[in-house]
Order: C-alpha cells, then structure tokens, then sequence
C-alpha cells in the first residue's frame, strides 16, 4: 500500500506561524466621552439619582426633584430617563410617583431579562393604608407604560427609608431598607429588612436582615450572588464579633429559596474608626466586592475619609484584607460606588482633594483594579469641566464593557444646565479586545465548506472575516470577506490550496487587533466511502496497521509450510529389503 504525503505538513505549517494569546483588555487605551447633560428639563434642584442598564445597551436613570413638571406638584418626586442606544438619544423625562402628594426621595432602579424597569422610593404620601409615616413604594415600567403604585412595607408602622432593589436571572424583584418598627422583637432601632416580590407578582412577608443588630443598621445595598444567593451589605454600630461599638460593615447571605440565612460577618475587621455608606457587587467568578468609605488611619490612609476595599471568596467564605483606594487624597473621600465584570473592578467617588485649576469643592474619581494583576490604577478625575459641588457618583457596565457614571453637579450653565443641580453622565470606551480564532478541523479538508469558530469578544458588536492564499499579520489594505455578529462563519472554496483565516472584532469606536492567522489546507476528494474522511496522519497509522497484519500473516504463513515440510520429510516410508 502506497500512500502519498504531502511535503508540507499541517504541524510545519504551524510551527512556522507567529501564535497571538488572547489579550486582557486594554482599558490604558480608553477613553472618556465628553460629559453630557441628562436633565435639562429642570430648573429647580436635583438630587440622589441612580441608574441601571439593560440587555440592548439602553440606561435608564432614575432620580428625584422638586421640579414642578408633568403636573407633579411643587413636592419632591420621583422622575425617569431612558437614553435609547439603538439611536444614540435621551427620551423624555417621566413621572415615576404620580399617586404622590408628598416627598418622595431616594429611589433605586433595576432592569430584568425582558427589559422591565422596576422603581422602589420611600414616601410619606398616605396611600394603600401606608399611614403619614414613611414606606416603601413600588413601580414597574414595561413597554405599556408605567404599571399602578404598590406599598412594599405593609408590616411596617414605623418609618421606612433608603430602599435598594435587584432582579434575578428568573425574574424575582428583591428589595432591602431600613426600617424603625419593631418587627419580629427587632427592637425600635433602625434595622434592615427584606422582602421579594415572585413572579406571581405578589410580595413575601418581611424578613429581618440584621436580626443580630442591637444598635442602628443603615445604608443598606444587596446584590445577586451566584447559585441564586442574595447578599447585602449595612453599616451598623453594633459590637458584633469583636466590630467594637465603632460604625462598621456587616455582611451577610440569603441562600437561594429566600428562607435560610447564613451567618453575619463584619466586613472592616480592621477598621478602628467608623466605616460608613457600603456598596457590594453582583457575585462574578467566585468573589463580591465592597467599598466604603472610613476615618480609620489603615495603611497609611490618615485620618481624613478614605475608600476602602474588600472581596469575599465564596468557595472558603473568607474576607481579602482592606485595601485603601484613594491613597493620593488627603481630603475627604466618600459617596463611592462600584460595578465589576470578569476582569476587574470599577469604583467611583466623590473626593474634596485639590487637583489644580479645576473646583475645588468636590470632584469625581475613577479608579479600576485589575483581578489578574491585582494592581490598582492610577486615579482620573471625571470632572474637570466644572467648578461647584458634586454628589453620589453611581456607575453601571453594558453589555460592550464601556461604563457609564452619573452624577449630580451644582456648577452654574454648565452646558446650559442653568442655577440648579442637574444630573450629567460620562461614558468610558474603547474599541474591542483581540479576538482569537479556533485551530481548524479538519485539517486538510476537501474542497468545499470550511468552518471558523472563534471566543467572543465581550465588547464587540460584530465580527470581520479575512482570507488570504498567504499569510498575513495585518489586515490593513485588506478587504473582508464577510461580516458576521456571531462566533462563529462558514466559508465556501472551490480551489484547492492554502488557505489563511484572521477575525477583527469591531464596534462603534473601531477595530481591534487582528486575530491570531489560522490556516487549512483544501484539496481534491481523491477518494471515497471508509476513507473519505480520514486524515493523513489516520491513514498512516490504519496503513501502518494493515502492513503490520500482513507481515505477521506472511511470517505464520511461513512458518506453517516449513514445519510442514520438515514433519512431511521425517515421515518418509523405509525401502523393502
């Protein structure tokens, strides 16, 4: 059996070619969007705003004035924005609390999977039974419009304050605050309380979070935790574990069903002063994240406020020590928030530190922690362009991996905005990370079609295929030969040869590098049935197989007709005498 093989092989060929390994994302290579106003409807003061992004790329911000617009009154109420991504534009302004005829402040928003807005606030407004004092109200947006008023807090008969709200992958609404009644022998402090709204659309009965506080629990946040976990974080001035009567960090775990509790651990075990106002992260890869902000002199941070950091492993349930962010300031820093995706970590904060020629009052700071190197970058100070008072940074992550902060600024006509304080936005971009393209099977393949698979590229909105007869390591003067918004293309050759494949992933603010090249060589189909498919390397081997077989037959077949011609020549008959 002959068999013909070819003189360039699929491993020379691959030997032979420059290998590029997938690269984190560059964000040194960012960039900040110019600042832009998101509230110029208002005249009159803006306050505490937040925001939350869908799957499309769309940014919904909620916040609250005392505005008198949209026949809201001349009270503080709650408004909402939504800037369209699909055509790059702020909608118009909306209010939220309609059945309102007294404040209502501090609203936090959510998005779930089918792009339903979902709005808590508290409010002193008597409706539902609520009573004068102050409750949790409810509100969801879907593409009808805006859905009837609900009252969270029905157990409650004291005040109720600062809700936070999240929806899960299934679409349950959880919802925390901190609430004054003695609710379950809680006490009259202020301790956090829980309930989630089921997919039924009715609302469970209120658990209490900080059942281990004897002293004031406040400033509550929750996020998701993986395996269908909630997690929340509250400052807390009770000495629990050894925290002393100081203000510290509470953590704690609701495991999945929203029944059983794990245990509270203190967060600023080595705060030594008071710890104030935390923010925790959705659970990414294993680990959440907090920051807050504290007065401890940890680390070199000195007295003033500083933010501090801290991740939680969920396989050992083990705290990282503290780490200071804002090291540089030597003013006051607080008011920080934090979003985080597979490779780092953003944080936000309002920070008093002087940085010449820019307001000295307050400034926003940005900072970014690499989860691979665990290094920290330097600050930017997203504010240059002002002068006057900032406030209550909040930042969120699309599906592209660009950022976008919100805040609120008080300096006067700052793009138009007027004498009061509005609420403006910045957005943090770059083009996507390099796309790495799968080895090709099989390899050499028979004239027809030819299968590219590649990992996709978090922020790409779709992807160029290259083909060329010969290599190449750039694709400048090159044309695609087709685009594709998947991970995956089909090409069909008709020619036999060599051929070189490269994948650019692309999004609104350019290329990226180009893939790593992978080749395949097409040829004739020269045979057919059993051994169409096989390769080279399988030929060889099942050839190698077959010659072996027939080597042993051969040397058997000997061996048999020799014995025979020995015992035949033994068993000769003796002549007569």
């Amino acid at each position: 059996m002959i068999i013909p093989i070819s003189s360039l092989t699929n491993s020379k060929i691959y030997d032979n070619m420059t290998e590029q390994s997938v690269y984190d994302k560059d964000l040194s290579s960012w960039w900040w969007e110019p600042l832009e106003l998101v509230t110029p409807e208002f005249d009159a003061a803006n306050y505490i705003s937040n925001l939350a992004i869908d799957k499309d790329n769309n940014v919904h911000t909620i916040t609250y004035s005392s505005e008198d617009i949209l026949s809201a009154g001349t009270d503080i109420d709650v408004f909402y924005k939504k800037y369209d991504y699909s055509i790059k534009t702020w909608g118009e302004m909306e209010l939220v609390s309609t059945e309102s005829t007294a404040h209502s402040q501090r609203p936090c928003i959510a998005v779930d999977y089918e792009n339903t807005v979902h709005v808590v606030w508290y409010d002193t407004t008597n409706i539902l039974g609520s009573g004068a004092d102050a409750d949790i109200f409810y509100k969801q947006r879907t593409s009808s419009g805006w859905g009837a008023v609900e009252l969270v807090s029905t157990e409650s008969s004291a005040g109720s304050y600062i809700p936070w709200i999240v929806v899960d992958s299934n679409g349950v609404v959880h919802v925390s605050w901190e609430d004054l009644t003695d609710y379950l022998s809680c006490g009259g402090d202020s301790d956090i309380f829980y309930k989630y709204r089921s997919l039924s659309d009715v609302w469970s009965t209120s658990q209490v979070v900080s059942d281990s506080s004897t002293a004031q629990s406040t400033e509550a946040t929750i996020a998701l935790g993986e395996q269908g976990s909630i997690i929340f974080v509250w400052e807390d001035d009770t000495d629990y574990a050894g925290a002393g009567f100081d203000q510290d960090i509470f953590f704690r775990r609701l495991k999945n069903g929203f029944i059983t509790w794990y245990p509270t651990s203190v967060v600023s075990s080595e705060s030594t002063a008071d710890s104030d106002t935390p923010t925790i992260s959705n659970e990414v890869d294993g680990l959440c994240h907090v920051v807050w902000y504290d007065i401890t002199n940890y680390d070199g941070a000195g007295t003033d406020q500083d933010i501090f950091y801290k991740s939680c492993s969920t396989s050992s349930n083990t705290w990282s020590m503290t780490e200071v962010i804002s090291p540089e300031s030597p003013e006051t820093s607080f008011n920080c928030d934090l979003v985080v995706d597979e490779g780092h970590v953003y944080v936000v904060w309002r920070d008093a530190m002087s940085i010449g020629g820019v307001g000295d009052s307050d400034n926003v700071f940005f900072k970014y922690l690499d989860l691979d190197t665990k290094t920290w970058s330097p600050y930017t100070v997203l504010t240059y362009d002002h002068d006057s008072y900032v406030s209550r940074p909040k930042i969120d992550i699309d599906n592209f991996g660009h950022l976008h902060v919100i805040w609120i600024d008080s300096t006067d006509h700052l793009l138009g905005s007027g004498t009061d304080t509005d609420l403006f936005c910045k957005k943090f971009v770059g083009t996507p990370m390099q796309p790495f393209l799968a080895e090709i099977n099989p390899n050499p393949i028979s004239v027809g079609n030819i299968s590219l698979n590649w990992l996709s590229v978090q922020d790409a909105r779709s992807y160029e295929i290259y083909r060329e007869t010969s290599f190449f390591s750039s694709v400048s003067g090159l044309t695609a030969i087709d685009t594709s918004t998947t991970t995956s293309y089909t090409d069909t050759v008709e020619a036999t040869g060599y051929y070189y494949y490269a994948v650019v992933a692309t999004n609104e603010y350019g290329d990226s590098l180009v893939s790593n090249v992978e080749f395949v060589e097409v040829i004739e189909q020269t045979s057919s049935g059993i051994f169409a498919s096989l390769e080279i390397g399988e030929l060889l081997i099942f050839s190698g197989i077959v010659l072996g077989s027939q080597l042993i037959f051969s040397l058997l077949t000997i061996t048999l007709i020799t014995s025979r011609i020995q015992a035949t020549a033994k068993l000769k008959p003796k002549k007569k005498k």
